[in-house]
């Protein structure tokens, strides 16, 4: 027959593992109740808009005024990354299809850096509390894997997350990021309601239905950098051969490029959903790199979706560009010309 009868010392360390256990689960239910409540707590959205804002092209806090505090209409919004933001001048834009006659107002919604997750957040900003006739989408020659690392500052929780699980590699700590986001944009609404908020950041005085950075950006300090260099032939040829050499290829076989880009193909098709949703036309914009493809690759799974504007021929002169994939001030002009010229003709337009 077997003895049950332990001794003390071992009955008690038995319990003393039990216990430990149950503390275990009782703190991460505790942490995550908490960690739930304090995702949905309220808050002004705009200190949202006001978080760290890219030091070299400050634009999200401008973006979130013109969508909500300006009712000056918005036809034609353009969506992407510094490609878009420094090479189409809204204004210039407006002025090109009056002359053809057409009125319209554009604005440029661009973010420095490459992240379709991002430019989603802004796309849905837009449509949720604006009509836009026409939403103009940056395409470029190759298709970035990685989403955009504001992401989690501006994301609406839900999209937190919804977004996809691989391969997006900050996904864990997005996640992990947006209880203190919530609680510390809470905080701040509480203490601005009662004056006693001292914020890190204060926007700047309103800068107007157009920010446009194709001529000049004006960082926070209020330093203009004007944007007018030009090189030459061979030196254009060169820096575009070094960014080439830090550009990683595919690593999958083209049968699973839809899980090695499923990143930003997700955030793409959601974008397109919005706008259909909402009555909006959509138009890609091929943004192009110096020397690059005459036409954009990654279009090819858009074709039957949206239609394409392709200024490839009309900037590919060494003079216009400020390094291999931005060009200078000049190829701005062009291109924004181009580009009021294929808008011109469209009914949703007119």
């Amino acid at each position: 027959m077997l003895n049950t009868d332990y001794p003390t010392d071992v009955r008690a360390t038995a319990i003393t593992g039990r216990s430990a256990i149950f503390f275990v689960f009782e703190l991460v239910a505790v942490f995550a109740v908490l960690s739930l409540g304090a995702i949905a707590l309220p808050h002004d959205k705009y200190l949202r808009y006001q978080a760290p804002n890219d030091a070299q092209a400050p634009v999200l806090y401008w973006i979130y005024e013109r969508i909500h505090f300006d009712p000056t209409p918005i036809d034609v919004a353009f969506i992407g990354s510094s490609r878009t933001g420094n090479s189409v001048h809204s204004r210039r834009l407006e002025e090109d299809l009056a002359s053809r006659g057409v009125s319209a107002h554009a604005v440029n919604f661009y973010c420095a850096r490459a992240g379709v997750n991002l430019q989603y957040v802004i796309a849905k900003e837009l449509l949720a509390n604006r009509k836009v006739k026409l939403l103009v989408l940056e395409i470029t020659e190759r298709e970035e894997r990685k989403g955009h690392d504001f992401f989690s500052l501006y994301a609406d929780p839900s999209d937190v997350f919804a977004a996809p699980l691989f391969p997006n590699f900050n996904y864990l700590t997005d996640l992990a990021r947006l209880p203190g986001r919530q609680f510390g944009l809470a905080l701040d609404t509480a203490l601005q309601s009662w004056g006693l908020r001292n914020p890190d950041f204060v926007p700047p005085l309103y800068e107007g239905p157009n920010l446009d950075h194709a001529e000049f950006i004006q960082t926070l300090d209020g330093v203009k950098h004007f944007r007018v260099a030009a090189h030459s032939e061979a030196e254009m040829q060169a820096i575009r051969a070094g960014w080439l050499r830090g550009v990683t290829r595919s690593i999958l076989p083209q049968s699973l490029s839809d899980l090695e880009y499923h990143m930003p193909r997700y955030y793409t098709d959601q974008i397109l959903d919005l706008a259909r949703a909402r009555g909006t036309d959509v138009v890609f914009l091929y943004s192009p790199q110096f020397a690059g493809p005459r036409s954009p690759p990654p279009y090819e799974i858009y074709a039957s979706r949206a239609s394409l504007v392709n200024p490839w021929t009309a900037v590919q002169d060494y003079r216009l560009w400020l390094d291999e994939n931005h060009v200078n001030w000049s190829g701005a002009k062009r291109l924004t010309d181009y580009v009021a010229d294929a808008l011109a003709s469209r009914s949703d337009l007119k």
